[in-house]
């Protein structure tokens, strides 16, 4: 397998951890990395030993990657994915795809115009039991899909280290919304929701909590509950470091000649110490022997290895339009207390 170059547009957290899996892999060279806090740039670079840029302009003019990893704030995906895709670089971009149906436009007609790969960071397509729970449907083993619910609250730290720049829904609900029209492609009809306003709401400005109902063309339904509304105590114990805390996660599918379901509170491990009862991650991106497995390994993985074969990525950018054209419906319906009609979102 070819050497794939690589580089970094925002170095924050989710951006390091890509970063990460992406250089322990043997057929990958990381070259560059760039955030308007060039700092965090730097502590990249030094790392993987590449470069550091305040500008992905420059750095994109300089290096020519084969490929680029975008993790920049939520509502500035179009200004660097326009970049690398006129640079000609593949682009695994972190989700949402943006928070405009107008910007998820453009980033698509861009990727496919420069004949690009364009992949979206949905993990949960990659996490084993989602994934299996879509294999078991796929196969008609439940019959005929009736509804769908997901559950997923996460810690009040979460909101408060995004200091009120997004939703719950817009930040966290993205990946059950995908995962419901990944299980069940009809598309969609309407969408309803509720928020829930409590201590987040006080602080920051942002709902605690939502209730979506998303109701499809065949009269099935999908339920999501999603905030971060847990308090600060829930996954604040320092050892071991090693154990990245999680939330309150589930999945539940009934279809009419069966039941798929996971729960993911606590996963598959837990302990208890000095400081409490501890709930880690050990799915999405834990440490085993010092590197990066599960999730998040598979899924930077699938995108190299799309480049490397040529093949079309799992989540592709019209996946990540169907589920901004969700969230922006719920957002609204919250808005106006509303059923709001999905055609109405029609990019």
């Amino acid at each position: 397998m070819r050497e794939i170059t690589f580089a970094v547009i925002g170095s924050g957290f989710m951006g390091s951890l890509l970063s990460r899996a992406a250089s322990e892999l043997p057929y990958t060279r990381f070259v560059a990395a760039s955030d308007l806090e060039v700092e965090r740039a730097k502590r990249l670079a030094t790392r993987y030993g590449g470069q550091a840029y305040g500008s992905y302009e420059e750095m994109l003019s300089n290096h020519r990657p084969d490929a680029v990893l975008i993790a920049t704030p939520e509502f500035d995906h179009l200004a660097p994915s326009l970049c690398a895709a006129n640079a000609g670089c593949h682009i695994f971009l972190e989700k949402p795809i943006a928070t405009t149906l107008q910007d998820a436009v453009q980033i698509i007609e861009a990727s496919n115009r420069a004949g690009i790969k364009l992949m979206l960071g949905h993990i949960l397509r990659f996490e084993a039991s989602y994934a299996l729970i879509h294999s078991a449907i796929r196969e008609g083993s439940i019959g005929k899909l009736l509804s769908m619910y997901a559950r997923r609250i996460t810690s009040i730290n979460e909101a408060k280290r995004l200091n009120g720049r997004v939703t719950p829904l817009t930040y966290i609900g993205v990946h059950d919304i995908d995962q419901m029209l990944w299980y069940h492609p009809v598309p969609a009809k309407s969408v309803y929701a509720r928020a829930l306003y409590g201590r987040v709401s006080e602080l920051l400005g942002t709902y605690d909590s939502a209730w979506v109902m998303i109701e499809f063309e065949d009269g099935a339904l999908g339920i999501h509950e999603v905030g971060w509304c847990l308090p600060e105590s829930w996954a604040r114990w320092s050892k071991p470091s090693s154990w990245g805390g999680f939330g309150d996660v589930r999945m539940n599918v009934i279809g009419t000649h069966g039941n798929l379901s996971l729960d993911f509170t606590p996963m598959n491990l837990f302990g208890v110490g000095m400081e409490g009862w501890m709930l880690p991650d050990t799915r999405h991106w834990p440490l085993v022997h010092d590197r990066l497995a599960g999730a998040v390994k598979l899924e930077v993985e699938h995108f190299f290895s799309c480049i490397s074969e040529d093949k079309q990525p799992l989540v592709r950018g019209e996946d990540g339009l169907r589920v901004l054209e969700i969230v922006l419906a719920a957002e609204k319906s919250i808005v106006d207390h509303s059923i709001v009609e999905i055609e109405l979102f029609k990019a």
